[in-house]
């Protein structure tokens, strides 16, 4: 098994035992495929620290959380993959708007919402995921014009791939804004 595979395996087999809820095996796995990962390897080293960013999210560590997202935001700018960019991207601004820095939270999800726009390769659910997540910073911020209009477009990615808990909650949304 080639090196590669083979951290795709422990890495596979960390995120089942993070759900699980045995973080020490887990992190094990974890840290067993950063040893054997080449120092080039940077699609791997970027899920490897995203991984351990969702130890410390779990953990109610935001702040290490946003630490590591960034690092693994890194590395998946040195392999140039527009998918995992606009998903960690995601993800700091998640955490940003959990840590109330509300402005910074807003402008990468209007990042990660482009890389999404652009990318044709990208999964319509992540863009709506992406959406979804900035209606709600909107809101929280008092933009409501701009929110109505994200939660608009997040119910229609939503039905686009038949996800009713999306749809449903796009609508609430929307009822308690309009």
């Amino acid at each position: 098994m080639s090196n590669e595979s083979k951290i795709k395996q422990l890495l596979a087999e960390a995120w089942v035992k993070r759900r699980e809820g045995n973080y020490k095996a887990s992190r094990n796995l974890v840290k067993e495929a950063q040893r054997i990962c080449d120092a080039d390897d940077y699609n791997a080293l970027g899920r490897i620290f995203h991984i351990y960013m969702q130890f410390e999210a779990d953990a109610q560590n935001p702040a290490k959380a946003l630490e590591l997202c960034k690092k693994s935001l890194s590395y998946y700018k040195k392999a140039a993959n527009p998918d995992k960019i606009a998903h960690s991207t995601r993800h700091i601004a998640d955490l940003e708007s959990l840590l109330g820095k509300d402005e910074d939270a807003e402008g990468n999800y209007r990042e990660a919402i482009r890389i999404y726009r652009d990318d044709p390769n990208s999964s319509i659910g992540d863009l709506a995921n992406a959406l979804r997540a900035f209606g709600l910073l909107l809101e929280k911020c008092g933009k409501i014009e701009e929110a109505i209009d994200i939660w608009k477009m997040t119910k229609e990615l939503y039905q686009a791939i038949n996800l009713q808990d999306g749809v449903d909650e796009a609508n609430k949304k929307l009822n308690a804004l309009i």
